[in-house]
């Protein structure tokens, strides 16, 4: 198993679906644990997302899909070209949290990309006006 796949999160028998990679990115995953399966078009039941968005509009456009195509225990790791887009941790980390979902990894891939790992809230919280829920980057 590459390095890379044991950060993301992909295991043996892992059903995951990589969305818009930047070229080559998909080969830097091989060696791959026994068993992962690579889905285009699944609806649901996905254990791992990589989705790279380039622009706020696509981000806000594709996580809601995303987010429905993922099982329970599933994850979606939203990447961005740190300083090259219009994106940041804090406008992922609201659209995660806008439907629901919450982020609880940061993991840098290569010398451009950033990503958050969102997961569905695995418990209520209240909610404060203005407030804004730790994640690990803060740490």
């Amino acid at each position: 198993m590459s390095h890379l796949c044991g950060v993301l999160g992909i295991r043996a028998g892992s059903k995951v679906s990589v969305v818009n990679p930047p070229p080559g990115f998909v080969t830097r995953l091989n060696p791959l644990p026994d068993g992962v399966e690579f889905l285009v078009t699944a609806q649901t039941g996905l254990d791992v997302v990589l989705f790279f968005a380039r622009t706020a509009g696509e981000l806000l456009a594709r996580l809601p899909a995303l987010a429905r195509s993922i099982g329970l225990p599933g994850r979606i790791w939203v990447a961005w070209e740190e300083g090259g887009s219009a994106l940041d941790e804090e406008s992922v980390r609201q659209a995660g949290l806008d439907l629901g979902l919450v982020d609880d990894k940061r993991a840098a891939f290569g010398d451009r990309w950033v990503a958050l790992r969102l997961k569905r809230e695995s418990r209520a919280r209240p909610s404060r006006p203005g407030s804004r829920q730790p994640s690990i980057a803060d740490a």
